[in-house]
């Protein structure tokens, strides 16, 4: 892969690109990009990211950014529900695997009730464009595939950009470059690496 300072700084133009704005030239597929990096430019990705928000609605008034990171919103769901202290019990007493699988269904990860595609249906403006973050903080609990399929419905009419700490080709996506996440077909590399 190129060096990521370079493919930030392509992403801006990209990001301002009619087609992509107006979702036009997908072959009416849903505006879903995928900006991949090597998982090791995770903390210069998450540093520019507020920064290229910040670029882009600076340079285009027209364009408005949301940004979903999704450690974040689990962190929220668990928070407002007070299961923080009794997830850890949960840990200590059962072991990592079965709280990873007792949060997913708290979550309803991978279902038509997924509690993250709603939180992000319930907060997206629906005018602006969305930067979805926090894939690597939140694995193993939410899959990027899974995700991407339950938004499709909700996100339509503004493109969404995946950051991805791993690879995204041929419709596949493996999360630090090393697990097979599954196949996604919809999205596409919005740069190349």
């Amino acid at each position: 892969m190129r060096a990521i300072s370079e493919r930030l700084e392509e992403l801006k133009s990209a990001l301002q690109r009619e087609e992509l704005l107006s979702n036009k030239g997908l072959g009416n597929e849903v505006g879903f990009f995928v900006f991949d990096y090597l998982p090791i430019d995770e903390l210069i990705v998450r540093e520019n990211i507020p920064l290229i928000r910040n670029y882009i609605e600076k340079s285009n008034p027209s364009i408005s950014i949301q940004i979903f990171d999704l450690y974040d919103i689990i962190i929220e769901f668990f928070e407002s529900k007070n299961y923080m202290q009794k997830n850890y019990q949960i840990e200590e007493t059962k072991g990592t695997e079965f709280l990873f699988q007792k949060m997913q269904q708290a979550l309803r990860i991978a279902t038509n009730q997924d509690w993250i595609a709603k939180y992000i249906s319930e907060h997206w403006d629906q005018e602006s464009m969305i930067f979805l973050t926090g894939v690597g903080k939140a694995y193993p609990l939410v899959r990027s595939h899974v995700l991407l399929n339950n938004l499709q419905m909700i996100v339509e009419t503004k493109p969404l950009i995946l950051f991805y700490p791993g690879t995204y080709e041929d419709g596949q996506l493996h999360l630090f470059s090393e697990f097979l996440d599954d196949h996604y077909y919809r999205a596409f590399r919005i740069i190349e690496p």
